[in-house]
């Protein structure tokens, strides 16, 4: 090979974090040709977390603007099937139009604007597809980060990593790794017990405005109050009063359900930046280190378009909006 074919360097790129974020990331670096790419993850499983403590709900349809056409290049590609298996169930968003409500699920009311695509998806086979063939160090806790001239090195309960550049995309952590202005928000999922006269084809409801959504899973109804309570990451505290907010909301807004006796619940975090937008790209103030964090509960919708948006700015350059970028929140 003559010196001027010579191919550049490989780099290489050490993520922090094998949840969704960091995940799809990954797949996306690998797709382009990213030969280096290790991930370190906190625990012995991927999905301990957020990616594991969610509703699997694809919901097209962004309250902000600025991630519409990131929801909009991923649903359809999650609709396709070629990542995890995906259920076209539809999705009914409350109040935001005028189809009626209980053409598509006979026991609800109200009207609303119905999606046929949206449904829910496969979330561990999804997180499973991103890391297949991946070098992910499990049980890999990071301690911190110092820079060593050109590179990044990675103090871990593994030992040190040396990265010529980090991806902050630790979840609920990624504020305290990457020193970032973020807050976990606990939210409380319920399973109620299951009724025949439920039907698993039905779609999901979403009622923006007064904060609750329902979908069918395991023969009963998945419900949520929306609620968000800040919390220190991983510290899923239940509490009692989000429950009888739930039941408050229901009996307002959807007294034809009847009186659902819950089987199980289990808390969740969402992590979220000061305007509630995602942050992609480099550190104002640490050369070499890269953020992927602050998905703000659509992890699920949104982790394939964030990590190719993040594969392709590193590998080829991409523009990452303003409004999505690190710098917005950071001192130059």
């Amino acid at each position: 090979m003559l010196p001027d074919q010579t191919p550049p360097p490989q780099r290489r790129y050490v993520i922090v974090g094998a949840g969704l974020a960091g995940a799809s990331t990954a797949f996306h670096l690998r797709r382009l040709g990213a030969e280096q790419v290790v991930l370190l993850e906190r625990e012995r499983l991927p999905d301990v977390h957020a990616s594991g403590r969610n509703a699997a709900m694809v919901r097209t349809t962004m309250e902000r603007p600025e991630l519409q056409a990131l929801a909009d290049e991923s649903a359809a590609e999650l609709r396709s099937g070629r990542l995890a298996a995906y259920r076209a169930t539809g999705g009914l968003l409350l109040g935001q139009g005028t189809d009626a409500v209980a053409d598509h699920v006979p026991p609800a009311r109200g009207s609303a604007n119905f999606q046929a695509g949206d449904g829910v998806i496969d979330v561990a086979g999804l997180l499973q597809r991103y890391l297949h063939g991946a070098d992910v160090r499990y049980a890999c806790g990071v301690l911190g980060v110092e820079r060593h001239a050109t590179e990044l090195r990675v103090r871990t309960t593994e030992g040190d990593v040396r990265a010529d550049v980090l991806i902050n995309a630790a979840g609920a952590w990624a504020g305290e790794v990457g020193d970032l202005p973020l807050t976990p928000r606990n939210r409380t999922l319920y399973v109620s017990q299951p009724d025949a006269a439920i039907k698993p084809s039905w779609p999901f409801l979403w009622d923006l405005d007064a904060g609750y959504y329902l979908r069918p899973e395991s023969g009963g109804w998945l419900l949520c109050a929306c609620d968000e309570r800040d919390a220190a990451p991983g510290d899923y505290i239940d509490d009692e009063d989000v429950l009888l907010d739930l039941g408050a909301k229901l009996r307002k807004h959807q007294p034809e359900l009847g009186d659902l006796r819950i089987a199980r619940s289990w808390v969740g975090q969402r992590t979220f930046a000061p305007d509630g937008l995602p942050i992609v790209g480099f550190d104002a103030g640490t050369p070499g280190l890269f953020h992927v964090a602050g998905l703000g509960g659509h992890g699920v919708t949104l982790s394939y378009a964030v990590g190719k948006l993040a594969a392709e700015a590193l590998l080829e350059g991409r523009r990452i909006p303003e409004a999505l970028s690190a710098g917005r929140l950071q001192p130059s």
